[in-house]
């Protein structure tokens, strides 16, 4: 990770982030971001972090959690769509509770392969920018939340489809004349 000078007190995830780590510094939980490009820390938690990107996109964690508990019935850790970004949702899922201090928070389009690590318990996501981030988490899990996060992607598309066809037929749609009023 490169060194910088100053940490920003916040962050808003967008489509170049890749993944939201804890970064504990003292007794103070931050968030270590990975971008497509570059690393670095902010001075608030993973849990603030994602929860005021979804505010950012006039939305919250909590409906968020819940569209998402609907779309791909998961109750425990479900993935979510912090917001969208020119059509295309922001797709996150957590290793943990959202607001388990040890969670971790990885794109969905930015994962490319989870494997086991050398002893079998944890894992090693492989990340499209060739970043190698090791987690105490077993494979299997992480796989079945990128499954899960892969389920509700389809959902908002399939979605996202049903509503523009439903906008075309309105537009498309013709009224007979209007009828006057016999007193006008």
């Amino acid at each position: 990770m490169g060194k910088r000078n100053h940490q920003p007190s916040s962050y808003t995830v967008c489509s170049n982030t890749y993944a939201l780590l804890p970064y504990i510094d003292g007794n103070r939980s931050w968030t270590r971001v990975i971008e497509d490009r570059s690393e670095f820390v902010v001075e608030e938690s993973v849990y603030k972090t994602v929860s005021s990107s979804c505010s950012f996109y006039r939305g919250s964690l909590e409906s968020a959690t819940l569209y998402s508990q609907k779309a791909v019935r998961v109750k425990h850790k479900p993935p979510i769509i912090i917001g969208e970004y020119y059509g295309n949702p922001l797709l996150f899922f957590p290793t943990h509770s959202p607001k388990n201090k040890e969670s971790v928070w990885l794109n969905f389009d930015a994962v490319e392969l989870v494997e086991s690590d050398d002893s079998g318990k944890g894992s090693i996501v492989y990340l499209s920018n060739g970043v190698t981030v090791p987690l105490d988490v077993s494979p299997i899990a992480l796989r079945n939340q990128h499954s899960f996060a892969g389920s509700l992607r389809r959902y908002f598309k399939n979605a996202q489809q049903v509503h523009q066809h439903q906008m075309v037929y309105l537009t498309k749609r013709r009224y007979p004349p209007r009828r006057q009023h016999p007193l006008d």
